[in-house]
């Protein structure tokens, strides 16, 4: 099983639920296309950020996130179409072209094993410092590797059962994307930015020093809106 958090930018003026309303409008289509490209679930989120609006998508699928992405650009459906052409407006981007950049790449993918449920989800994006990309990498190897004991006790005191962080590299910069499911996501953020908990204290620091001055953990999350939920149409099915 593969997994993505995949950011993109919203252009000025577009609204990235402009782009969820063509899968939501066409339900087998949709079940059709994310079937041919062995998609299981697929949720999107829109966030504002002082660099701009971003979607954030998180997907699950048999295959990498570019076999995806060319399965659905080179797809002769009828929603495929619609879909690309949609995040041609919405996000500038003409993914029939080669990417521009390399495919988000997986850091941490941290799940609680003791948890069978799906839960809701939530997705943010954080840019990086200016070659911060090293000290990223080495931050994501302690949190989640070798302190990976306490991260999991830091993410079950919040209710929370996964954290997946990756990184996507733009024409503007790097950015990190994260994924969470917890039974109240927007709650979960909340007690993390008040935690005081030694585990929490040093992993909301280390923050500080890889990314953009303006990121602070300690903060809650500016309002994120989830556009999209993949639930109703695959997991029923």
């Amino acid at each position: 099983m593969s997994k993505t958090a995949a950011v993109f930018p919203v252009l000025p003026g577009k609204d990235a639920s402009q782009v969820a309303a063509v899968l939501k409008g066409d339900p087998s289509g949709y079940v059709e296309s994310r079937r041919r490209a062995g998609v299981h679930l697929e949720r999107a989120y829109e966030m504002p950020t002082p660099m701009g609006t971003f979607l954030i998508t998180y997907i699950e699928s048999d295959g990498p996130f570019a076999d995806v992405a060319a399965a659905t650009a080179h797809s002769d459906l009828p929603i495929d179409r619609a879909f690309v052409a949609a995040i041609k407006e919405v996000h500038g981007i003409d993914v029939t072209l080669p990417p521009p950049g390399p495919p988000p790449e997986v850091l941490a993918d941290w799940v609680d094993e003791t948890v069978t449920a799906r839960k809701r989800g939530l997705a943010f994006c954080v840019p990086l410092q200016p070659g911060a990309e090293a000290a990223g990498r080495a931050f994501a190897a302690e949190a989640y590797g070798r302190r990976a004991v306490e991260l999991a006790d830091s993410r079950r005191a919040l209710g929370q059962s996964r954290e997946l962080v990756c990184l996507n590299t733009s024409p503007n910069g790097q950015l990190i994307g994260v994924y969470t499911e917890s039974d109240e996501p927007v709650e979960a953020n909340r007690r993390f930015a008040a935690s005081q908990t030694p585990y929490d204290v040093w992993f909301k620091d280390k923050c500080k020093s890889i990314f953009l001055p303006a990121v602070d953990f300690n903060v809650p999350l500016p309002p994120i809106t989830e556009i999209f939920d993949s639930q109703e149409f695959l997991v029923a099915r």
